[in-house]
């Protein structure tokens, strides 16, 4: 409930991501991450979706496209293949 100067809420300007680096603990792997993006990016962002990427998507492409939301222009991170648009 916390207004910012210009009366939108924190939670409208936030992106927060929460999730797990493990997808299935038995195998230790790295597929199939669950996965959640709150907040709405400064208003851009859409609720109540449900994304399945390909596999091999690489978690860093989300990165890629957060920050992009956020101004920041970056080539790549780490291991990503690409960038995820969020809208």
């Amino acid at each position: 409930s916390m207004i910012e100067p210009d009366g939108t809420s924190v939670f409208n300007n936030s992106m927060i991501v929460y999730g797990c680096a493990i997808g299935d603990g038995n195998r230790h792997n790295h597929d199939e991450l669950p996965i959640v993006l709150a907040g709405q990016g400064g208003g851009g962002l859409g609720a109540g979706r449900h994304w399945k990427l390909g596999e091999s998507t690489p978690m860093t492409n989300l990165y890629l496209g957060m920050l992009d939301r956020m101004g920041v222009r970056a080539d790549h991170i780490g291991d990503s293949t690409g960038r995820l648009e969020i809208v």
